[in-house]
């Protein structure tokens, strides 16, 4: 290491931002003593003569990282008021075109002057504004001024879980302002953009219009994630396909676009210079065409919008290419560090970027396995080097295709598995048919339709007509690949720890055959990793507990029952309106995926309403069911038929309250339902009297003395008819606040029967309703239950064992025993 420095301060830098971020509190008042120390540091060993002043310098480098991941974070003018949600009038710029989604429209923008309590004040933030009615198309440049409230991001707080707002701190977006009715809005023209933004705007804006009018809606959404980086028109039909057969990563200029363009253009450098006798006698061909390769590289960037993600390429890409002029190609791996270094120096965040960690570790891969592989796989049995036939020619290319592929696929496959939960198994066959075509036909074709643009608008929609017959083709292979379901599998989720014993089994086994520390090294990482399996073995087949997880799917409900054993329960899914947002996708998989489940035996839903129903469908479609349990009562959505469909289609049997009286006991614990009647007889002029939320499955689960109550979403009527109907039955220790703590829920009768020690609220923080009514949460301590609320505490899991109840929440540790 000591022989390639720049790896060692990388290094060290990259511990200093993880120290800074995750260790000090944001704009810390240590910072400014950080930084001097870390100047001093840097320069004194540069001063006085000594041979360790390299071992000297990497900790002024660590404080260096402590400090600029301070400065990482963007000082917001709104945050404050938003976090209040305050409403107020905004002026701004739109910084991107709007995209239209299912419900709403969403755009981001630059705000720039608010309006509170009539007084106007200046402001510097881009925002993400939703426009839920009547929302039209803005353009980039557009100026508005608008009504709305302001709210800040907030994650869903469970195991596994996304960290939304740090990744729209890594984009610098500091909140959201929701708009509910888009006739609101008031355009005043054209604002300034500001440079370099305005004058991009100007290149990509005729480019855009281009597409809209040559392109079908589909080759028009491609292509504008191509050439110009927007994904506005990338629906969820378009994407499924490509992320299915692991060519997601295409849809994004990074490191891929950049780089083939780069390897075109000095390609075809070398060929046009190496015509002329006199060049290649003046200068060195390879050293020219670098430096001509940087302009396309940053043309192209610009073109595609200047954002972080082909920033942060471009950066790489031109780190590289000025190796070559200093005649250091050789040194990759120098090069790499160099690239990351500046990345990270620019925009400290994106060290928690996924398109950082992605882009570099792919090339990590590449300049580490590449080698390896092709070795093992083709030059100790082809020969082919030194061969100048066209056909050894083209068997090169694909040899060395392949070979990067695989390397690339290897390594990133544990990163893979830890963000998306996903794996493709044809991504290899599915890039190498792809990946070619995209590089060699669609973008080369797209570039130069928008660079022929200013001079030939003809030219420009010929070319472009004939990069979509390219987007055909890819569209065809990409259908052909993932038209079978194992096409992609859903897979348990590694933590951080298992995440390093993968890499660290590469590292250990990569230089286990030359170095005897990396098999002590390997033996070692070997036998973690049983620990490991068995650990989880034991943990998810052989638990002797009950575990009861309480997710936090915002204004909904979804509860994980883990019965001694093996036999898992969801109870509800959670959802919101319009399915725009799917909680099972996106809350409840990853979570029982981090937990090492893939398999949901029970699924229970309590009623069909959204907000309990919407996140079932996923889960019955990937988490195999053996049963499912509701009330009976149909909806009139199309979510309810396709869950019903999938339901019908994977055989899972079908349970009502009619099959469900009397109770059962599955893995030792007691399930018993108290309401709805088993059929409408059973409650004369009532039963068919109630409403969707009154006729609510009820469910009480007992084990070892403790018993949990979940109720729905039961309101007055429908806990009147329980408490009439079940009595005494009702006794809970814990109880699942009724319509997540409504007014006219957690009524004084039904309280005094069920007389909980914990009472459990499942509700969005910041919700529209007011929920939970301090009204509820008054008549909860009457009764002397204690309150959770999961919008405050996260998830809240719950324990049973011999010593009794334990609670913990995930953003509180331990609640009580």
């Amino acid at each position: 290491m000591w022989n390639r420095p720049l790896i060692a301060i990388l290094l060290s830098f990259l511990a200093g931002l993880l120290f800074g971020a995750l260790f000090l509190p944001q704009h810390s008042p240590w910072v400014i003593v950080l930084s001097v120390l870390a100047i001093f540091i840097i320069l004194v060993p540069w001063i006085i003569s000594h041979k360790t002043r390299f071992q000297i310098i990497l900790p002024g480098f660590f404080l260096l990282g402590t400090f600029i991941i301070q400065h990482g974070y963007h000082q917001s003018d709104l945050l404050p008021w938003a976090e209040q949600g305050k409403r107020v009038t905004i002026e701004g710029v739109v910084l991107e075109p709007s995209k239209r989604m299912r419900d709403r429209v969403r755009l981001v923008l630059r705000a720039d002057w608010i309006l509170l309590k009539g007084r106007e004040r200046r402001v510097n933030d881009r925002i993400l504004v939703n426009i839920f009615r009547e929302g039209r198309a803005f353009v980039s440049g557009e100026k508005i001024r608008f009504p709305a409230r302001l709210r800040s991001f907030r994650n869903f707080n469970n195991p596994g879980r996304y960290n939304y707002e740090l990744a729209m701190q890594v984009r610098g977006i500091t909140c959201a302002a929701s708009v509910s009715d888009g006739r609101r809005i008031v355009s005043m023209g054209r604002g300034r953009l500001g440079f370099p933004r305005g004058l991009l705007e100007k290149v990509r804006g005729p480019v855009r219009e281009l597409f809209a009018e040559s392109l079908s809606p589909d080759d028009r959404a491609l292509y504008r994630a191509l050439v110009l980086g927007e994904r506005q028109e990338l629906t969820p039909e378009i994407r499924e396909p490509f992320d299915r057969a692991g060519l997601g990563h295409i849809l994004a200029v990074s490191g891929l676009h950049i780089g083939l363009v780069a390897w075109l253009v000095f390609t075809a450098a070398i060929f046009s210079l190496s015509r002329s006798y006199r060049l290649v006698l003046r200068f060195s061909l390879r050293k020219a065409a670098a430096i001509l390769t940087c302009l396309p590289v940053i043309a192209y960037a610009c073109i595609a919008g200047f954002q972080v993600s082909s920033q942060r390429a471009m950066i790489m890409v031109l780190a590289f290419l000025l190796s070559l002029v200093l005649e250091r190609e050789k040194d990759l791996w120098s090069t790499l560090a160099l690239a990351a270094l500046v990345v990270l120096a620019i925009n400290p965040l994106a060290i928690f970027s996924l398109s950082f960690q992605l882009s570099f570790f792919a090339v990590t891969g590449i300049l580490w396995l590449t080698p390896v592989l092709h070795r093992k796989m083709f030059q100790s049995n082809w020969n082919l080097e030194g061969k100048k036939t066209f056909f050894s020619q083209v068997l090169a290319y694909a040899a060395g295709l392949l070979s990067v592929t695989l390397s690339a696929t290897i390594f990133l496959l544990p990163l893979t598995a830890f963000y998306f939960h996903r794996i493709s198994l044809v991504a290899l066959p599915a890039n190498l048919l792809v990946v070619p075509v995209m590089g060699f036909w669609v973008l080369p074709l797209g570039l130069m339709a928008s660079l022929s643009l200013p001079f030939s608008q003809p030219l420009a929609a010929f070319f472009l007509r004939l990069g979509a017959w390219g987007l055909e083709w890819i569209r065809g292979i990409t259908g052909a690949l993932t038209q079978f379901s194992w096409s992609s599998i859903w897979v348990i989720t590694p933590n951080i720890l298992e995440l390093l014993l993968m890499y660290g089994l590469l590292f250990f086994l990569f230089f286990s055959r030359r170095r005897r520390w990396a098999k002590a090294g390997l033996w070692l990482v070997l036998l973690l990793m049983t620990v490991d399996v068995f650990y989880w073995g034991y943990r998810t087949q052989f638990n002797p507990h009950v575990k009861i997880t309480f997710l936090d799917v915002g204004q909904g409900n979804s509860a994980l029952v883990q019965l001694p054993g093996r036999k898992r329960m969801l109870i509800d899914g959670g959802g919101y309106p319009g399915n725009f947002f799917d909680t099972g996708r996106m809350i409840v998989a990853p979570f029982l995926l981090k937990e090492k489940i893939r398999r949901v035996d029970y699924l229970i839903l309590s009623h069909p309403q959204s907000d309990h129903m919407n996140g079932l469908g996923f889960i019955a479609a990937h988490f195999n069911p053996r049963e499912f349990w509701s009330n009976g009562d149909p909806a009139q959505t199309s979510v309810y038929r396709e869950l019903m469909a999938i339901i019908s289609s994977k055989n899972i049997k079908t349970r009502t309250p009619l099959e469900l009286a009397g109770g059962m006991e599955v893995s030792g614990v007691k399930i018993d339902l108290l309401h709805p009647p088993a059929a409408p007889g059973d409650s004369p002029g009532q039963g068919d009297n109630l409403g969707v939320n009154d006729r609510s499955l009820v469910l009480k689960l007992t084990y070892g003395g403790v018993s949990i109550l979940f109720p729905g979403d039961l309101e007055k009527a429908g806990e009147a008819l329980v408490v009439s109907r079940a009595g005494s039955s009702l006794r809970s220790d814990v109880l699942m606040a009724p319509h997540h703590g409504s007014r006219g829920s957690c009524t004084k009768a039904f309280l005094e029967k069920v007389r909980p020690r914990v009472v459990i609220i499942s509700c969005g923080k910041g919700n529209t309703f007011g929920f939970p009514h301090r009204d509820t949460i008054r008549r909860i301590k009457e009764v002397k239950g204690r309150v959770i609320r999961i919008d405050r505490a996260g998830a809240v899991e719950l324990t049973i064992t011999p010593d009794g109840l334990g609670i913990r929440s995930f953003l509180g540790g331990k609640v009580t025993r």
